[in-house]
């Protein structure tokens, strides 16, 4: 004679011991692949931009890169997953600037700029302009930048390769 609550409960922890397992081998799974990508992660991640004689180049006129169509705008490039994006921003109709996005005061990143000021993420008050020169402490240097050119509705920036 079986007691149907005990079978219940049996099915119960028989689906909980193979949900278990289920979740290990996906884990499992998920960390071989990243582990595949992570060993080539600069060349991966650049391989998504276009580099030119040694410089990104963004063309403006790619859906990605429309942000900086407009003046006081801005996005990030991702390089790798270990360093901080690069901000690059939208300074004037001939003017555009690229530069870290890792705060100079305690290294928190750097937030896209809204009405023409980047704010830190800290929450400690630090502001910069849009090409990375402070204009609030704490933080007391500018932002990291990297040389820029505007040349035919292409951004070329200067990184340096590691």
């Amino acid at each position: 004679m079986h007691n149907p609550p005990y079978d219940d409960l049996r099915n119960r922890r028989k689906f909980l011991f193979n949900s278990g397992r289920l979740l290990v081998m996906l884990s499992s799974f998920s960390l071989l692949a990243g582990a595949c990508t992570n060993n080539d992660d600069r060349e991966n991640r650049l391989a998504d931009l276009v580099i030119e004689q040694g410089k990104i180049v963004l063309d403006l006129n790619e859906s990605r890169y429309h942000a900086l169509n407009t003046i006081g705008s801005g996005l990030k490039i991702e390089i790798t997953r270990q360093e901080k994006p690069l901000i690059v921003t939208r300074v004037s109709e001939t003017r555009i600037a690229a530069f870290s996005s890792q705060c100079t005061h305690a290294g928190y990143e750097v937030l896209l700029p809204e009405h023409g000021i980047l704010v830190c993420s800290s929450g400690h008050g630090g502001a910069f302009d849009l090409e990375g020169r402070v204009v609030n402490g704490p933080a007391r240097s500018n932002l990291p930048n990297y040389e820029t050119q505007l040349i035919d509705n292409r951004v070329h920036i200067v990184y340096p390769s590691r």
